[in-house]
């Protein structure tokens, strides 16, 4: 009996070290993410269906983002930082939510949202701006804020308990 748990405890290390050598083969670069580079920023997140639900920072030179979700428990949180800036995001279907905040450069935005419980936030400073948010049904919201240099606005809602808001400076 004894020589079979001194067995098991040999065996139970092989079987770790082969695990451990398996999950470092995982961090060989693959050719599917080639494209991604540091420099030239790009995130993209599409999910589709149930419990959605996306974050994404960035910071310095040629930001880019697209967040898009479809059905049931949206919400997106996106942050950016100085240069190129970008961001469009789109919602579909349940309680939406989007909050965006850009900062210094190029800035633009997006968001478009479609039913039920919408809500969104923008917020953009310094450089060429511009904003637009959409929504088009249920229990809608907005608000946009500005500063400094290109502005440009456009909130559109179209049904429900709309409310919108926007402020440049």
């Amino acid at each position: 009996m004894e020589r079979n748990a001194k067995g098991f405890g040999w065996i139970a290390a092989a079987l770790l070290l082969t695990g451990s050598l398996a999950q470092a083969q995982d961090l060989v670069r693959e050719a599917r993410y080639a494209d991604i580079t540091v420099g030239n920023s790009v995130a993209t997140i599409l999910q589709i269906g149930a419990y959605n639900n996306a974050r994404v920072d960035q910071s310095g030179a040629r930001q880019n983002q697209a967040v898009s979700q479809t059905g049931s428990r949206n919400q997106a949180v996106v942050n950016q930082s100085g240069v190129n800036n970008g961001i469009t995001a789109q919602q579909n279907g349940t309680a939406n939510t989007a909050q965006v905040s850009q900062s210094g450069n190029n800035n633009q935005t997006g968001v478009t949202q479609h039913g039920t419980d919408n809500a969104a936030s923008v917020v953009q400073t310094g450089a060429y701006n511009q904003a637009f948010v959409g929504q088009y049904g249920q229990a809608n919201q907005a608000s946009v804020t500005q500063a400094g240099f290109g502005g440009a606005v456009s909130i559109k809602q179209f049904g429900d308990n709309m409310n919108a808001s926007a402020t440049q400076r």
